[in-house]
């Protein structure tokens, strides 16, 4: 098959190795075109130390595969070194196919940046991760269910929480089934709490366009780097949610940092691994992995808020999709399939204000 493809390129003037010409001049400049990317599409971006972290491990990782096993600069691969990488992942790193298909996703993301840039050789056609991901499997192994947690479990680890910080985003990712870096990336403009004392001391709270006409709601952007939910919303913060908020706004860093949440060392924006390590404090061993079950993580909050409305409420779908920030309307995908009528399916933080508002559990401690 690759001499049919040499073939292939040849007769219409192309080349399976494209970027095998600049690979010299590459070698010569002491310029990393890596970082060049790292500093103008992640960095910028604002994004926590922790999720840049994972875009410059995927770079260096990458690196240290060209330089090492192929002895070429690793701005020029061919899609047999990008598949090659995958494999290396796997069997020198010991990383499981999920992981390796965020790294590949990444560095898609780099190639797609050098094939746009004008100062870049590459050209806009030829991203070779791009093509890799096409042709390997990454499809991640089936999963081990979560454990079961009862109502009683769920009060009896939350009663355990008593740093106020912890208690009050443990509780909020169960309630509004939050993802860690979603939590982590809330403003407080993008918070309202009807409190004429805290919203004094702090100016920009509840400040937010989308927040406006709206009380005691928070509001979570789908475009924040961290975030991965494909839509925005907004979403109720019922009074026991409100009162732990409360309680945590009166003690936080009095700074100039925009965020909801901060670390107690530095004053600065949270990271998710803080979150992670919290919960597996209070989680585990009780509900740590076991051969049966997986263990219950800071993900688990998305795991409960999803069951609760779906299971235990049969709430529509498409207000369950809205609260978690899963797209509903106007794809392609659905379009394009029997279930057409979706698209044409549209909902509004007014659709589940009351539903949530009347349904919403509580713990009562």
């Amino acid at each position: 098959m690759s001499n049919q493809k040499e073939q292939l390129a040849e007769a219409f003037g192309r080349s399976t190795d494209p970027l095998a010409e600049h690979e010299p001049i590459y070698r010569e400049l002491d310029i990393d075109p890596f970082e060049l990317w790292l500093d103008e599409e992640i960095r910028a971006r604002g994004i926590t130390k922790e999720s840049a972290r994972n875009y410059v491990v995927a770079a260096r990782q990458f690196k240290e595969y060209m330089w090492s096993i192929h002895d070429r600069h690793p701005a020029c691969p061919t899609v047999e070194h990008a598949k090659g990488f995958a494999q290396w992942l796997r069997d020198e790193k010991g990383n499981n196919n999920t992981t390796v298909s965020k790294k590949m996703m990444f560095l898609t993301q780099a190639f797609r940046y050098f094939g746009n840039d004008a100062a870049f050789p590459n050209e806009a056609d030829f991203n070779p991760f791009a093509s890799a991901r096409s042709k390997i499997d990454l499809t991640p192994p089936d999963k081990k269910p979560v454990h079961r947690v009862t109502e009683d479990d769920l009060k009896r680890v939350v009663s355990g929480v008593t740093n106020i910080r912890n208690r009050a985003i443990m509780v909020m990712q169960l309630k509004l089934g939050l993802r860690s870096g979603e939590l982590c990336n809330i403003k407080l403009e993008e918070i309202h709490i009807r409190d004429d004392e805290l919203r004094r001391h702090y100016k920009d709270m509840g400040t937010s366009q989308h927040l406006n006409g709206r009380e005691n709601a928070v509001y979570i952007p789908h475009n924040r780097a961290g975030n991965k939910s494909r839509r925005p919303r907004t979403l109720p913060l019922d009074d026991e949610l409100r009162g732990l908020l409360l309680r945590w706004l009166l003690i936080r860093h009095d700074v100039s940092e925009p965020w909801l949440f901060l670390s107690y060392t530095k004053a600065h924006q949270l990271e998710s691994t803080v979150i992670n390590d919290m919960w597996k404090e209070h989680w585990h061993p009780e509900f740590a992995e076991t051969p049966r079950h997986r263990a219950v993580t800071a993900h688990f909050g998305r795991h409960y808020f999803t069951t609760f409305w779906r299971v235990q409420k049969d709430a529509p779908e498409e207000l369950v999709k809205y609260m978690r920030g899963d797209v509903v309307s106007g794809t392609r995908t659905m379009a394009n399939s029997g279930d057409a009528i979706h698209s044409y399916i549209h909902t509004y933080y007014e659709d589940i204000k009351d539903l949530y508002t009347d349904e919403i559990w509580k713990l009562n401690l």
